[in-house]
């Protein structure tokens, strides 16, 4: 987008179009939302210090104007909460409902055909699980991520796992998986990282959000379509959006999950365990013997 001196400022005016805050407030619903303005500063509180969520237009509106400087980028969490009405149900393990398991691929933007191709054996590969109605890709900056709607575990197998220990085994399991193509990948491409970046604090930028250096949007890329991608999708003027990202068939995860769990395990939070880890050669030829049984 070109802006005339003495005009609106790029963010002020994206962020008046009704179907960029509608993609922001669907990401957002029920998440832990952070906002980067372009001062440089980051807020994941509002004022009396309970976690920033965004549940309407007027919430938006609120968020737009803190400060009275422009709002870059719009971040909600990996995890999506019963309720966020003070810090403590963010730690409550109880109070997660759900988890959109998600991949980092990270590179430079001039490499963006690569990063494409990794997108891609991402998902052949969930596809080749019996993932296939619940995907969907972000470009986002210089990279993508690759999501699986959160609702694809069903109700079962959210109610006798944590849906944040399902997400991180997932993600693990399919990196470990896909190594041999994923490494043959980043020799082409030195910057090249995929990765695992599933935490207990773990934010995404929202589907329409700006980048928060970069005057570019965050497209969410259709499967199908994923090697048709160009980079004037992600032009703030003209960006192409595939709209259906909500899709979901329930339960389609539920078979990679369990064999994820049994090979990777949940997340490991350190300060649950107190003996002490193998060395970290034997772990990952532990997995590998383990992988070969799947």
């Amino acid at each position: 987008m070109t802006l005339n001196p003495g005009s609106l400022s790029l963010p002020s005016v994206h962020y008046t179009k009704p179907e960029v805050v509608s993609e922001i407030l669907e990401f957002s619903k029920n998440r832990w939302v952070a906002t980067y303005y372009a001062d440089g500063s980051f807020r994941r509180y509002v004022d009396d210090s309970s976690p920033l969520t965004l549940k309407n237009q007027e919430g938006f509106e609120r968020v737009k104007a803190f400060k009275g400087v422009d709002l870059r980028t719009v971040y909600a969490s990996a995890k999506v909460y019963r309720k966020i009405t003070i810090r403590e149900d963010l730690y409550d393990d109880y109070n997660i409902v759900a988890c959109t398991p998600s991949w980092d691929v990270d590179n430079v933007f001039s490499d963006w055909r690569v990063t494409i191709e990794v997108a891609g054996v991402i998902v052949d590969f969930l596809r080749d699980m019996g993932v296939k109605e619940s995907l969907y890709v972000k470009w986002s900056g210089e990279g993508c991520h690759i999501h699986v709607h959160e609702r694809a575990l069903s109700r079962e197998i959210s109610s006798k796992f944590n849906p944040f220990d399902v997400a991180y085994a997932v993600v693990e399991y399919v990196i470990l998986k896909a190594s041999p193509l994923l490494t043959e990948l980043m020799s082409r491409s030195q910057n090249l990282r995929v990765e695992n970046l599933i935490d207990p604090q773990r934010v995404f930028t929202c589907p329409l959000s700006l980048h928060r250096a970069l005057d570019v949007v965050c497209v969410c890329i259709a499967p199908s379509d994923l090697r048709n991608f160009k980079l004037n999708w992600i032009n703030p003027a003209t960006f192409k959006h595939y709209y259906a990202w909500k899709t979901f068939k329930e339960g389609e995860l539920d078979q990679l999950a369990e064999k994820a769990l049994t090979v990777v395990g949940p997340y490991p939070v350190r300060k649950r365990r107190i003996r002490k880890h193998p060395p970290l050669d034997k772990q990952i030829l532990d997995t590998l013997k383990r992988l070969e049984k799947f």
